[in-house]
Formats: C-alpha cells, sequence, structure tokens
C-alpha cells in the first residue's frame, strides 16, 4: 500500500510540477531588468506610452491607411500590400499555446500569428519600408482582441500594443498595452516563439489534423491554411530572432560606447565594411582592434545581455497521452472552454488556470541566450543587419561602387551624430547620403506630426447619455475617427460626451460626408461616409430602412453654414 502511495505521490507531483514561480500577477508589478542607472535605459524608457515624437511602426501604417481594417485577413491584407513582391505576410496557427489569451484559443478557433517579411526598395524621393523581423501580430478571434508587436523606429523599442474590440460591428480602439504585463513572457521587451520541431503549431502533423477534425473541414481558418509546411515556423522563429536582436544592438551603440564617438564611428564604419562584403570582414583588422579597445573602457561591468527570444519546444498533444497525460489529468484541474484572461489586463484569471512546468512557462525567468563582452563585435553585425537590401545598393550606387569612398562618408559625418542617442537606419542612411553629396530622403514612419496621440490601454470609453445625438455617430463613425492614430481623421476624439460633441460641431465637413442624397451617383461618391465597403455603411444602410430620416438627424448635429 505505501508503495502504492508513494507512486501515486510521485504521479501527482509529476503532474502538480507546473506551479512553479510567481504568477503573471506579480510578475507585471515587477521592475524591469535592465539596469535604470544604464545609459540605455535613460535614452530609452520602459513607459506604456512611446515617447514623445515617437510612434510604432504598425501606427504609421493605420495612421496612412485611415482606418483599422477587419475582418483580420484585411489588417494581414494592408500589411501584403506594402510588400513589393505582393507576398503575403507568413502566417501560423497555435490552438493550445501560452499566451495570455491562451483559454480562448481552441483546436476550432485557434490563435492567428502573422509576420511580415519583406524588405521595400527605395524610390527617388524616399526609403523603402524593412518591417521584416519588426513587425507580429497575434489575433484570437474567441477574444476580439488583436496584439501587436511593432518596432518605434525612432525610440530605438518594441512597442506593445493592442487592437480591443476587434469583431464584426465592434468600434476596435487600438491602445498601447502596460508594458510591465507584457515583458513578464517577452522578457528583454522581445518578439518570441517555440523552438523546433515546433509542436504547438500547425507546422506539425498532429496539431494541425486536431484543427481540421475540430473545424470539421479543411478550409482555411480566416485565411490561414489549416496545415503548413514545416518552413512557416521555421522561418517565424528566425524572425523573432532577427528581431529579438534589435534591443542587444540598441545596448551596444548605445552602452557599449558610453559617450566615445569615436567609438561608434568606427562601429557604424566596420558594419559598412560587413555590408559591403560580408565572407571578405576581417574581424582581426586595425578597425576591429581599434573598436575593441574602445569598448572595453567603458563596457558595462556585468556584460550586454542578448535577450532569449527562444521558448522550449512544447507538444501539448503528447502532453495528454499515455500514463503521464493520465497522471496530469488526474492532478490538474482541467479547464474548461472560456476559462482564463478574456483580456490582456484579466491577470487574476489568467492566474487561476493551470500552470505550465517551468521548463515551458513564458513566465519563468529565462537566462540570457548570450552576454556578451568587450571582445564581441556583435554591434558591427547588429548595425548591418538593420541596413537592408535596397540601403546597400543606394550607398553602393551613391559612392560609385567605391568601398573606400563610402567608409571615408562615415569619416565625414559630424561627430554630434554619433552623441549618445537611440540608433535610427533612417537617420544613419541620411547621414550618409549627405556625406557622399546625395539629396536626404523621406521615410513613411517617422514624423508623428501628423498622428493623434497615443492611447494607452484602460482609458475608459465615452459615455453617452439616453438620447444623445451622438449614438448614430457611436453606431457608424467612432469606429474610425475615434482613436484614429492619424491626427486628421481623429475628429471624434475627446474624454467625455461634451468634448465629443464639440469636435464633432466642429467638423463642417460631416454634413458633406453624410449627405448621400445629393452624390452617390456622382464623382464625389467616394467621399461620402461611412466607407461603402465597410459594416458601418452596411449597418447604417439597414438603420435607413427603418428610419429614412436617420441621415438628416445626424447632420442637423453639425451646424451648417448658414445655420442661425
Amino acid at each position: 500500500m505505501r508503495a502504492v502511495v508513494a507512486v501515486v505521490a510521485a504521479g501527482l507531483l509529476v503532474a502538480c510540477g507546473s506551479d512553479e514561480g510567481s504568477g503573471i500577477t506579480q510578475l507585471a508589478k515587477q521592475p524591469g531588468a535592465l539596469a535604470a542607472d544604464s545609459l540605455s535605459a535613460k535614452l530609452i524608457p520602459s513607459d506604456d506610452l512611446p515617447p514623445e515624437g515617437t510612434r510604432s511602426l504598425f501606427d504609421h501604417l493605420i495612421a496612412a491607411n485611415g482606418q483599422i481594417p477587419y475582418p483580420f485577413p484585411k489588417l494581414v491584407e494592408l500589411i501584403r500590400k506594402h510588400d513589393p513582391d505582393a507576398g503575403a505576410p507568413l502566417t501560423v496557427l497555435i490552438p493550445q499555446g501560452r499566451s495570455l489569451l491562451k483559454g480562448l484559443a481552441d483546436d476550432a478557433r485557434p490563435r492567428v500569428l502573422a509576420a511580415a517579411d519583406f524588405q521595400a526598395a527605395a524610390t527617388p524621393a524616399s526609403l523603402g519600408l524593412s518591417p521584416r523581423g519588426q513587425l507580429f501580430l497575434g489575433f484570437v478571434e474567441n477574444a476580439a482582441e488583436v496584439e501587436v508587436l511593432s518596432y518605434n523606429e525612432a525610440a530605438g523599442r518594441y512597442e506593445f500594443q493592442l487592437i480591443q474590440n476587434y469583431c464584426a460591428g465592434c468600434i476596435p480602439k487600438l491602445v498601447y498595452a502596460k508594458r510591465a504585463i507584457c515583458t513578464a513572457c517577452h522578457q528583454g521587451a522581445v518578439p518570441i516563439f517555440p523552438q523546433r520541431p515546433w509542436n504547438e503549431t500547425n507546422g506539425a502533423p498532429a496539431t494541425s489534423a486536431a484543427i481540421r477534425t475540430a473545424r470539421g473541414n479543411e478550409q482555411a481558418y480566416l485565411d490561414v491554411p489549416l496545415a503548413n509546411a514545416l518552413s512557416a515556423p521555421e522561418r517565424y522563429d528566425q524572425l523573432t530572432d532577427v528581431g529579438g536582436f534589435i534591443p542587444a544592438t540598441q545596448r551596444l551603440w548605445i552602452d557599449a560606447c558610453g559617450l566615445s564617438a569615436d567609438c561608434r564611428r568606427t562601429m557604424l564604419k566596420l558594419a559598412l565594411r560587413w555590408l559591403e562584403n560580408p565572407a571578405g570582414f576581417d574581424g582581426q583588422s586595425a578597425d576591429a582592434a581599434k573598436l575593441r579597445a574602445l569598448q572595453a573602457a567603458g563596457w558595462p561591468k556585468d556584460g550586454i545581455n542578448v535577450a532569449e527570444s527562444d521558448l522550449a519546444n512544447r507538444d501539448p498533444i503528447e502532453e495528454g497521452r499515455g500514463i503521464k497525460g493520465w497522471w496530469r489529468r488526474l492532478g490538474t484541474r482541467q479547464p474548461q472552454p472560456g476559462d482564463g484572461a478574456k483580456t490582456n489586463e484579466d491577470l487574476e484569471a489568467f492566474d487561476r488556470l493551470p500552470r505550465l512546468k517551468a521548463a515551458f512557462d513564458p513566465l519563468s525567468r529565462r537566462p540570457p541566450k548570450r552576454v556578451l563582452a568587450a571582445s564581441d563585435l556583435d554591434g558591427v553585425y547588429g548595425l548591418a543587419a538593420l541596413f537592408s537590401d535596397a540601403d546597400r545598393q543606394l550607398l553602393e550606387t551613391a559612392a560609385g561602387f567605391d568601398a573606400a569612398k563610402l567608409l571615408s562618408a562615415a569619416d565625414g559625418i559630424d561627430e554630434a551624430f554619433f552623441a549618445p542617442a537611440v540608433y535610427s537606419r533612417v537617420k544613419t542612411m541620411n547621414a550618409l547620403l549627405a556625406a557622399l553629396g546625395s539629396p536626404p530622403l523621406n521615410y513613411c514612419c517617422l514624423d508623428t506630426a501628423e498622428l493623434s496621440p497615443p492611447v494607452a490601454s484602460g482609458e475608459p470609453p465615452v459615455v453617452l447619455a439616453d438620447g444623445s445625438p451622438l449614438t448614430p455617430y457611436e453606431k457608424y463613425c467612432f469606429a474610425c475617427h475615434r482613436g484614429n492614430p492619424s491626427k486628421k481623421l481623429n475628429f471624434m476624439s475627446g474624454p467625455d460626451e461634451a468634448a465629443v460633441l464639440a469636435n464633432v460641431k466642429a467638423k463642417d465637413t460631416i454634413r458633406e460626408a453624410l449627405d448621400w442624397s445629393r452624390y452617390q451617383g456622382t464623382d464625389k461618391a467616394n467621399k461620402l461616409m461611412p466607407p461603402a465597403d465597410s459594416v458601418q455603411h452596411a449597418r447604417l444602410q439597414a438603420a435607413l430602412a427603418q428610419n429614412p430620416k436617420l441621415l438628416d438627424q445626424m447632420r442637423a448635429v453639425v451646424p451648417g453654414l448658414f445655420d442661425f
């Protein structure tokens, strides 16, 4: 009998080994791992909202588009439209994952991941977009929420964002998430993904088969095939590794060189050498020795960490099989459909879910992938990786395909450029082009003058009184014109009903945009709102069948030219 009890106890210990460590509720309250007194921590803050004058790449793309596309395939299509090869973004399905919203994903409605994987060519007027490893989306349909991990070029950091209320007929809201919650798993503020062989994804035959069985067919889910070649999660893994090194590159540029402009100039020159001829790069050259010496003069005493972007591979299907699976089910409360967090701030509900084993839990503190020393030249490789192929071609052309001339251009950049600051690919390109005698180029995604203020998660929605004249605007217009990253389109903003109403009344073009009877069938029909292909337009048409005067009532809210 004792032997049986011992076996049962041992089995329960294995099954309950998932309760190790702190839950996300406590982890989200802990300070970040980066020393607050480091130069990079002062230049790259860890606030929830982006530093003033900077925004995420995703914000810029949505502002340029004018609205948040719905449904999710249209959001993915927005990324594809920027790819010069018109290639679809990389997509992967994960039904039994480890995200904060894992309780709402299942085999029938798995979590969908998408990532940009392209570099666009420059035009005569502007640099090309280069979002490879810098833009990731995660969507759980049952949660009506899209998680966005998007690089902020001007701030030198990834931004964590959410599209809340992302569902049919809803009013989506783009906000910045609570950073401490996100970095409990995204340690080092980097993208993360499992390691080979990626059993959680639909690249694994057993996982894709479970999805097909649950959905009852083989049709794509949200335009994502139910079965993927293993190359899809492999490439996704590579993109997270590429993106995961960017924060380390920023630390190398800032902290490894400290106050030394000469150090940063030397690092850039070596990056240009590597960019020009990776195979012929000499890590033992005089400039390489010089950089090592300059780095050693001010290298952080604890080294510079490269955050671990890889999670241990987990096989949820295999976990349920055999005697170990039986023990686990016996000793662990099995979650019911819909258990767990309903949003990315529902932390206590997430903590009530059965915990994973520490080895698989993204909340477990992970040691760094590497700890860099002053003798390492990884800053050189990191900078070189931030140049796109189009950037390289542009620089080679401007230098007349003379490598020595390009290096001389780096020497010709004003010393102030190399003062301690966030590294920017765009600013570096324009500094080099100017030194080569070429005009500076624009870039789509740096200037924030035409963007509305960023919104933090948790800000309460505006509450309208019964019978408010804004009620139809809430139903048919707020989705595009309240919380829009574009300043010119965000004209229904405001903290309360009175402020929103004042903004609506001040926008006289609303009267024209709602004058359907006057402009439908004319060359100005494309100016009518809501857009003809939107959910809001279809809903408004249906409402007009019940109340033909609805548009007149909405237009009456906005004073006309001759109202007295």
